[in-house]
């Protein structure tokens, strides 16, 4: 199940500036990475190591280790190892680690947008990231294996979205062997089908920890019930925003 965009129109004149912003970030430290490792499709020899070492979320420097172990040798932590919480969420993995983010931070960033406001959902983007990495970190705190990406952060967003617009429908391609279509799915049933399946599942079967494909589970759980809670919140704080003249949000859809 591929998103490809959701059925939940802008008011009149409103640009998502910082989604867009967030967008060309991420992209432009991709190309930096491209520059600095030599590689595209996948970031995997030792420049990219040291680099997701320096700037990525390694849950044993954070947790208080001096040293990160790896077979046959220890490599020293940064000295400010929880400042690797925020540059990793800048980081990815390969071209399409990078695309799938920003294609889920595209077609739902820009409602979350809308609805908390720019500063405001810059702040919250960021913590969410934050939460996300310190998720994985209570699960795993001696691992040495970084975590790059801003899944953390979108998993925010797309909890926070299911919360406040559960029926927006998501235009989605579904793929199974040969037989593939566009469907319309609402947003209360794709978005806990992504957690569920690929995620909490996942999870319990690699044994509460990080898949050998090298993907942080719990960050994504914990990224995603965080913005769940926050877009919660938001809803019973603005209550009357959602009594009229908005097209998914009206009492009648709750």
């Amino acid at each position: 199940m591929l998103p490809l965009r959701d059925a939940n129109p802008h008011p009149p004149g409103f640009k998502p500036i910082i989604t867009i912003i967030l967008i060309i970030i991420n992209v432009v430290v991709f190309f930096y990475e491209v520059a600095f490792t030599g590689q595209f499709w996948e970031f995997s020899n030792e420049r990219a190591n040291f680099l997701f070492f320096e700037w990525g979320s390694v849950p044993t420097c954070i947790s208080g280790s001096s040293y990160i172990s790896l077979p046959g040798q220890q490599i020293p932590c940064p000295e400010m190892p929880f400042v690797s919480l925020l540059s990793s969420m800048f980081l990815h993995g390969g071209l399409l680690h990078l695309g799938g983010n920003m294609l889920f931070l595209w077609i739902f960033g820009d409602n979350i947008e809308q609805r908390f406001g720019k500063a405001k959902f810059l702040g919250i983007y960021l913590v969410w990231g934050i939460v996300a990495g310190l998720s994985q970190i209570v699960i795993v705190p001696l691992s040495s294996i970084p975590a790059v990406g801003a899944s953390g952060a979108i998993s925010g967003i797309l909890g926070a979205y299911l919360a406040i617009y559960p029926r927006a429908k998501i235009m989605t391609f579904m793929m199974m062997g040969f037989f593939w279509r566009m469907i319309h799915i609402e947003a209360r049933w794709f978005l806990p089908f992504w957690l569920i399946f690929q995620n909490i599942l996942p999870f319990l079967i690699s044994g509460f920890g990080v898949a050998g494909g090298g993907v942080a589970f719990m960050a994504h759980i914990g990224g995603f019930l965080i913005g769940l809670a926050t877009g919660y919140l938001y809803k019973k704080s603005h209550s009357s925003e959602f009594t009229y003249g908005t097209r998914y949000g009206w009492r009648g859809d709750r």
